[in-house]
């Protein structure tokens, strides 16, 4: 029996797409209904956004900035609990790719072409290729090349689907630049009620296509092929998208069902299927989060400083309990028997309303300004322009305050004296920069963004717990999520003496995990606490889907492997197989056990 996936009727679209449309079924009447390009449109944009929340929902805690008050091994959300991610196999994001994005934008696409709409293409494409850029970057090997046309579609390698993710951006930059493509009389006229992103503006889809390619091209740093050439093209196509950017974002008008958004108090689930509503309002701040990055001192407030040293942290949480503030928990480690979660922050920030992020008639954002000029950042600094790397990453820090409303020329009293402190301590000058200021300053502005777990699997969460460090060539190697400069409460008033300052929190792995996967030999170090294969680096298929179509095809790719009774079982090593961007190809990544061999 086919399962049909119903794209919202509020949406303006009765457009159904079914798993065998993905696995290239022989098209039976019944697997979609033809519609019109500008009933399709307000769905693909509507998706785009949603599935940049999938990813984010999974990222935030699996790079370990909110947790849960529970301590389990196992769950239905292996992403908070202990990574025991193959007894879980619908995650919401490969099927968003698939069946909600990619079988609606295949279609349109193929109506647009017969009426000619060249435009609402590139807009289709333009979000397949982010989409497709996050799948694989989630998920490794996946279907691309023969997608939608057969029952069993070969999974392509990585090392494919980024050839082509660099061809399709070429070529999707060069028909925005084609007057015959752009201005062609047979295209939609698409207004703000089809594309509630950017109305149809043209050179806006433009502009974030050049997003996209600085974002693929980000990718090579700094494992992959972290060479001057591709810093400094880096730079330039960044450039070339803040001369006209315009933030990509869906706004919702809130009200009912999917008119919020998915991040505010109200957020249904969109699909039977789907895992849930965000669950911001069950979670906790991590202490590597709050007490770590974003500095807090503890769990009271004082009128001289505030919560914490980033003035970022009272806008991001608010607390429920006076009496308590701030409070913070590790990863997984589970409340104290004498808490509950009314004594920990409000992430959803319902009083104040001070998170942009978590209101019903928020917004996502396909693509953040700050992501943009952290990109830029940190070519820079492997360029070795470390002035220039600072200076970027003051002005992207600022930007992410900005979004917060904290800016320096409103401020006053204790509120101005806070705001300096914060860049006195933790950005006081070039001189004293490192890639680890740069990208705990990043993780920060990319908080329920899609590329906060992206990051830190780029560095291979480095830290001291893993003993993986980076430095280039005549650098000092440092841990990237080995945050210093954290006070260490031994003066109340948070005065700005440096020696108060001097506290280190490093990134572990969450508590109680999954034993069977993640407390095994291979997962601990000689000279280090942990091996540099003692994380989860990818997410396995949606083997439901998967292994009733295409068990071939994921027995190729290692999905599975032979058990003592001679049974072929799913493999969790998948898991710690590292992307392709996160090898240790340039050098750059210094392990205290380099006679490891990284999964």
């Amino acid at each position: 029996m086919k399962k049909l996936f119903i794209i919202p009727a509020l949406l303006g679209a009765m457009f159904l797409t079914s798993c065998d449309d993905f696995l290239g079924d022989n098209k039976s009447k019944d697997s979609a209904i033809t519609t019109s390009v500008d009933q399709v449109l307000p769905v693909a944009t509507f998706y785009a956004s949603q599935i940049c929340y999938d990813h984010a929902e999974y990222g935030v805690y699996m790079c370990q900035a909110l947790t849960t008050g529970g301590k389990s091994q196992t769950g239905s959300y292996p992403y908070s609990q202990g990574w025991e991610f193959l007894g879980v196999n619908r995650h919401p994001m490969w099927r968003r790719h698939f069946y909600d994005l990619g079988a609606n934008i295949n279609k349109m696409n193929e109506i647009a072409e017969e009426k000619g709409n060249r435009n609402a293409i590139l807009i289709g494409r333009t979000i397949m290729l982010m989409s497709t850029m996050m799948t694989t970057d989630a998920f490794g090997a996946m279907p691309l090349s023969e997608v939608y046309k057969n029952n069993s579609p070969k999974y392509d390698s990585q090392a494919e689907i980024y050839e082509w993710m660099h061809q399709e951006a070429d070529e999707l930059l060069k028909l925005y630049q084609d007057p015959e493509w752009i201005n062609c009389p047979t295209n939609l006229l698409i207004n703000q009620k089809m594309d509630r992103i950017y109305g149809g503006d043209m050179k806006k889809w433009e502009t974030f296509c050049k997003g996209l390619k600085a974002r693929l091209l980000l990718r090579k740093l700094p494992n992959w092929e972290n060479t001057p050439a591709v810093c400094q093209e880096i730079i330039r196509v960044v450039d070339d998208a803040l001369a006209t950017w315009e933030e990509p974002r869906y706004y919702y008008p809130g009200g009912v069902t999917e008119s919020n958004c998915p991040w505010g108090p109200y957020a249904p689930k969109i699909n039977s299927w789907e895992s849930r509503d965000n669950r911001l309002d069950e979670s906790i701040p991590t202490t590597f989060f709050l007490h770590g990055i974003l500095g807090g001192i503890d769990g009271t407030y004082q009128v001289s400083r505030g919560y914490a040293l980033d003035p970022r942290a009272a806008k991001i949480m608010e607390p429920r309990n006076q009496l308590t503030g701030m409070l913070h928990l590790e990863s997984n480690i589970g409340m104290d028997i004498n808490n509950t979660i009314a004594d920990f922050p409000d992430l959803l920030t319902q009083s104040t309303k001070t998170n942009p992020w978590t209101s019903n008639t928020g917004y996502i954002a396909l693509m953040t300004t700050e992501e943009l000029m952290f990109i830029k950042a940190e070519a820079q600094f492997w360029a070795n322009d470390i002035n220039g790397a600072y200076n970027t990453t003051v002005e992207a820090t600022k930007e992410s305050m900005k979004r917060y409303g904290i800016e320096e020329a409103t401020l006053v009293d204790h509120a101005l004296n806070q705001y300096k402190r914060f860049f006195e301590i933790k950005l006081p000058g070039a001189g004293q920069f490192t890639i680890a200021d740069l990208m705990q300053q990043k993780y920060v502005a990319m908080y329920l963004q899609p590329e906060q777990w992206t990051d830190m699997r780029r560095y291979n969460y480095s830290s001291s717990q893993n003993g993986i460090s980076y430095a280039a060539p005549g650098q000092t190697p440092v841990y990237v999520y080995d945050v210093k400069n954290v006070h260490n409460g031994t003066n109340a008033l948070f005065a700005k003496d440096a020696a108060n300052f001097n506290k280190t929190i490093s990134l572990h792995r969450p508590f109680n995990l999954y034993e069977a996967y993640w407390c095994t030999p291979e997962d601990y170090g000689k000279n280090a606490t942990l091996s540099p294969n003692a994380w989860v680096n990818r997410l396995n298929a949606d083997t439901e889907t998967e292994t009733k179509y295409n068990k071939k095809e994921l027995e190729k790719n290692d999905y599975y492997t032979t058990n003592a009774a001679g049974e072929k079982i799913l493999d969790y090593r998948v898991l710690k197989r590292r992307m392709i961007w996160a090898y240790n190809t340039c050098g750059m990544a210094i392990s205290a056990d380099p006679d490891i061999e990284w999964m």
